[in-house]
């Protein structure tokens, strides 16, 4: 029977614990979505982008260097609509995580 008790008080408190985590969200960032214009701000000796940032609103947005945010790269000068996690670099610059984008027709602008 003790083996029962302690099993049941294990599964109370992972329980307990489960609902603490989904009730506050600690571990998840909320998801933003940001249209912008993308504007390169580093090149390689290639005169290839290697770093860029999305404006939009009076806002500057640096793009994290990652597989996403390299695709925004390439998206030098055209209005985009991202999704992603803000956050803020060691500089105190706003970033952004780019989890999708899409490039905005000319009528959506």
């Amino acid at each position: 029977m003790k083996k029962n008790e302690r099993f049941l008080v294990l599964v109370l408190c992972a329980l307990a614990l489960l609902f603490v985590v989904c009730s506050t969200n600690i571990f998840a960032a909320d998801e933003v979505t940001v249209t912008g214009t993308v504007y390169p701000t580093a090149f390689d000796e290639n005169d290839n982008v290697i770093a860029a940032v999305i404006a939009s609103m009076g806002e500057e947005y640096v793009i994290v260097n990652d597989a996403a945010g390299k695709e925004l790269f390439k998206l030098e000068y055209e209005v985009v609509k991202t999704s992603g996690v803000i956050g803020e670099d060691s500089e105190g610059n706003k970033t952004l995580t780019v989890t999708k984008h899409e490039i905005m027709k000319e009528e959506s602008r």
